[in-house]
């Protein structure tokens, strides 16, 4: 298949989506969150859901957070990567797992950055590791301008395309607790993260992915591979059988 054809069909899968997220209740969806990751991962509903307030409670967080969210909006370079839902779902995954060392694609603006790393800053230790192509994000901002100055010493940035980075990046902080893809959603990227990944995650972690719901590959992958695996509104959470 040419890289031609492979644009116009996720042009067209973006699309659908479009219409798709117009019928979907996302605010359902929010209201599961607990019971859905309770499915997969090693905590109770009753426990979720305090990660849930304890989320709700972070004023450092959210107040840097949503300063930060201000100025991208006010300089007109995006309005739609910095949604708290899908971050607050891996905010609770990363406090379930205890999550300590965690490898991420695709950063932009860093709004998954912002929230594992609050949640590693709540742990008490952990690293992040991201991963995004040379040069930054739209405007005046760098790479992960929405992660507070509070935790961004547990963040490493990694330069350069995932298919060079990432092999030797995994050989070298593996295993990892949370493998999470959020770069180029086109299925052949995406199958190579999720495969290079796999083999690194530690016996329990999880690989997550962003915008599962632009195709079926991430259901089909983790049914593959026998992980666990839920979708709460984006973000697909599969989780390795210890």
């Amino acid at each position: 298949m040419t890289s031609t054809l492979r644009d116009a069909i996720y042009a067209l899968r973006k699309a659908r989506l479009g219409l798709e997220r117009r019928r979907l209740d996302y605010g359902r969806e929010t209201d599961e969150r607990a019971e859905r990751l309770a499915a997969v991962l090693p905590a109770s509903i009753a426990e979720l859901r305090e990660y849930e307030r304890e989320y709700d409670s972070l004023e450092w967080f959210h107040d840097a957070y949503a300063d930060r969210v201000a100025e991208i909006h006010e300089a007109g370079v995006a309005t739609d990567t910095t949604h708290w839902r899908d971050g607050a779902t891996l905010y609770v995954v990363c406090r379930a797992l205890e999550v300590e060392t965690a490898v991420e694609t695709g950063v932009l603006f860093g709004s998954f950055d912002a929230h594992i790393l609050a949640a590693m800053e709540r742990n008490g230790g952990g690293t992040l590791h991201a991963v995004d192509l040379p040069g930054g994000p739209p405007g005046r901002f760098d790479y992960g301008h929405l992660i507070p100055d509070r935790c961004r010493d547990r963040w490493r940035l990694h330069r350069g395309d995932a298919r060079e980075v990432l092999p030797a990046l995994l050989e070298r902080v593996g295993p990892l607790d949370l493998f999470l893809h959020d770069s180029d959603h086109r299925l052949p990227h995406m199958r190579f993260e999720y495969e290079t990944a796999l083999s690194h995650l530690e016996s329990g972690g999880v690989l997550a992915s962003h915008d599962v719901r632009l195709s079926r590959l991430f259901d089909r992958f983790t049914e593959e591979n026998g992980l666990q695996s839920c979708v709460v509104c984006d973000t697909g959470i599969g989780r390795q059988s210890r």
